[in-house]
C-alpha cells in the first residue's frame, strides 16, 4: 500500500498517488470484455464511472457515442481529456474529476458502464453502485465488470478483506 508520513492514503489521495507514479499507467485500449459485450449495441449516451485515462471512453466516442467519463482522480482525468483532444473526440467526450460519493449529476444515459470499480479501502462502493442504477434511462444499460480474484499488485489488493460481491440489479 502506498503510505505517506506513516498513514495509508485513500480516496483522492490514493488515486493521485496511484497515476502519479508513471506518465500512463493503462494502456490506453478498451477493455476487451467491455469491447466484447458492446460491439454490437447502437449508439446513445454513455456513462464511465470510475473511467481511469479515458480507454474505454474513447473507444465507445470512436463508435459514435456522446460520453462522459467520471473519476476522483484529477492526474487521469487530464489525461483522458489530453487522449480525447490527440484523437480528435473532444466534442463527444466530457471528463470530469470528482469523488463519486459526492457527485450528483441527475441526467440519465443510454449505457453507465463500471468496471474494475474496486479499491484496497472501504468506500461507499455499494451506494456508488445504487446511484449509477438511476443514470440509467427507460430501456438503457449497466454493464460492472469486476475481477473475479483479487487484482494483482501491492497497492491494490485489499488488506484482510474479501472481494465485495456483486448483485444483479433490475431495471427500471
Amino acid at each position: 500500500m502506498t503510505q505517506h508520513s506513516g498513514e495509508e492514503l485513500v480516496g483522492k489521495d490514493f488515486w493521485e498517488s496511484h497515476y502519479g507514479r508513471s506518465e500512463r499507467i493503462w494502456s490506453g485500449n478498451v477493455n476487451s470484455t467491455l469491447a466484447a459485450a458492446l460491439k454490437d449495441l447502437a449508439p446513445g449516451s454513455a456513462l464511465d464511472l470510475g473511467c481511469g485515462e479515458g480507454g474505454d471512453a474513447l473507444w465507445l466516442a470512436a463508435r459514435g457515442w456522446q460520453v462522459t467519463g467520471v473519476d476522483i482522480s484529477e492526474t487521469a482525468v487530464a489525461r483522458a481529456r489530453e487522449a480525447a483532444a490527440e484523437h480528435g473526440m473532444s466534442e463527444s467526450t466530457e471528463f470530469i474529476a470528482v469523488d463519486l460519493a459526492e457527485w450528483d449529476d441527475q441526467r440519465e444515459f443510454d449505457l453507465v458502464t463500471l468496471s474494475f470499480f474496486q479499491a484496497p479501502f472501504d468506500f461507499q462502493r455499494a451506494e456508488i453502485q445504487r446511484r449509477a442504477t438511476e443514470r440509467v434511462a427507460v430501456g438503457g444499460r449497466i454493464v460492472v465488470l469486476s475481477h473475479a480474484a483479487t487484482p494483482p499488485g501491492p497497492d491494490l489488493a485489499p488488506r484482510g478483506r474479501g472481494m465485495p460481491t456483486i448483485r444483479p440489479c433490475h431495471g427500471r
